[in-house]
């Protein structure tokens, strides 16, 4: 909830701050539990994970942000008065929402007397009444996406990779609104586009693996054309990548470079009504972070699309398997109801590493020349390698971490490296 000014949360604990007396102060909200820490003000603006709660039942993961009547609280005790502003902006979870939507307030004042429980104290019900019916009955039209809530994650597969895409497509195109912080206001509709005309790619869990090792290294590099394997994409990760717990990534090209989308997954934990809603309105992804990344930007390896760009360097260095899946009957039927053709989903793989046997193979392990008598992990790494008009450019190549020596030769126990492949390690290799 939210007075006149910039909501703003804790830093420390990432809670949304309440404002008491004038002039205000921010404190904790007090159905909240912390360690006794001071709260230190930041707006939610900068940050990437707020850990809000529905403002009408405290459910953990709130969806929508609604405006609504200015509600202020005045405790009356033996000695003092307590103003507490609850402001008219208040926070939604998808169940609440429903019932709003559905003109089912009295089902959203149950929801928050069973949360409180509280049901047999005198008066409760009527006093939550009172402040709901104080912000709902002010209710203004639209409402926004919250895109910084942590949901359980959900799966997305390789085949029902079309159907969130023309989810997400058909929400960038309705009327709900994203946060302003987000930056994509004004070009939601041509991210649209770009998403209508995407290339589809998702990513196998070992190449997952290996894109966000690869990121962790990821050295600065500039984006061009070349480095990136579509015009305009939508990636998935099999699981949450990177601190940021993206799940998805989208691009799309502009004549002044690309926008960048960095997407988690929503709607994990809901059932029935609510989720059914939530995916026909939204769909599986929301946008969390977006970046405008010109031609031939430098870009650093903490940027937080780190794990996207290495993902491009390692298929753009053929490190990867590329191959079409095959698309969910139900979703291929809607496409063929609507005369459109039916999207190739490219599933992206590690390239499997090829051996051939040394030439000096008969000479004896340890002798001069000869092979070595044990293995070593070579770590993963990136290195620069050259390319362009006369290879004046550079361009970082990643090295797969690798066994060097002959592969019946004992592995040092010195020395550990993380195994990212497309196969299961030889038995040997697990001692």
């Amino acid at each position: 909830m939210t007075g006149p000014h910039e909501e703003m949360a804790c830093q420390t604990c990432l809670s949304p701050l309440n404002t008491l007396g004038m002039p205000p102060t921010y404190v904790h909200p007090t159905h909240l539990a912390t360690d006794g820490h001071k709260p230190a003000p930041v707006p939610v603006s900068q940050l990437d994970t707020v850990r809000r709660s529905c403002d009408f039942c405290g459910d953990p993961h709130p969806i929508w942000t609604m405006h609504g009547g200015e509600v202020t609280a005045i405790a009356i005790g033996p000695t003092a008065g307590l103003l507490q502003d609850f402001g008219d902006t208040w926070a939604a979870c998808a169940a609440c929402q429903t019932h709003i939507d559905d003109g089912r307030n009295d089902k959203v004042i149950d929801r928050a007397v069973r949360a409180l429980s509280l049901a047999n104290h005198p008066h409760v019900r009527t006093r939550i009444e009172e402040l709901h019916q104080a912000f709902l009955n002010a209710q203004l039209a639209g409402r926004t996406l919250i895109t910084t809530t942590t949901w359980p994650a959900t799966t997305i597969t390789a085949t029902a990779l079309p159907k969130v895409r023309d989810r997400l497509t058909r929400f960038y195109r309705g009327t709900d609104n994203l946060p302003a912080a987000l930056g994509i206001t004004d070009t939601r509709q041509q991210i649209a586009t770009g998403l209508e005309r995407s290339h589809l790619y998702w990513i196998d869990n070992d190449f997952t693996d290996l894109a966000e090792h690869a990121a962790g290294q990821l050295p600065d590099v500039r984006i061009s054309r070349d480095l990136i394997p579509s015009a305009d994409g939508i990636l998935i990760w099999p699981r949450p990548v990177t601190h940021l717990q993206l799940t998805a990534a989208s691009w799309t090209t502009t004549t002044h470079g690309r926008t960048i989308v960095l997407y988690r997954t929503i709607g994990g934990g809901l059932h029935g009504k609510p989720l059914q809603r939530l995916r026909e309105q939204v769909g599986w992804l929301a946008p969390t972070r977006a970046t405008h990344l010109p031609e031939q930007h430098l870009t650093s390896g903490d940027h937080p699309a780190a794990a996207l760009v290495a993902a491009w360097l390692l298929i753009a260095q053929q490190a990867a398997d590329v191959t079409a899946a095959r698309v969910d009957k139900a979703v291929a039927k809607t496409y063929a109801r609507t005369n459109r053709p039916v999207p190739e989903v490219r599933i992206v793989r590690i390239r499997g590493r090829r051996t051939s046997p040394r030439p000096d193979g008969d000479k004896m392990p340890g002798s001069p020349g000869g092979p070595q008598a044990s293995r070593s992990w070579v770590s993963g790494h990136w290195r620069n390698q050259a390319h362009g008009p006369g290879r004046s450019l550079r361009r970082p190549v990643y090295i797969h971490p690798f066994l060097r020596g002959p592969d019946d030769a004992p592995i040092k126990l010195s020395t550990t490296v993380r195994v990212l492949s497309s196969h299961q390690p030889k038995p040997q290799d697990r001692k």
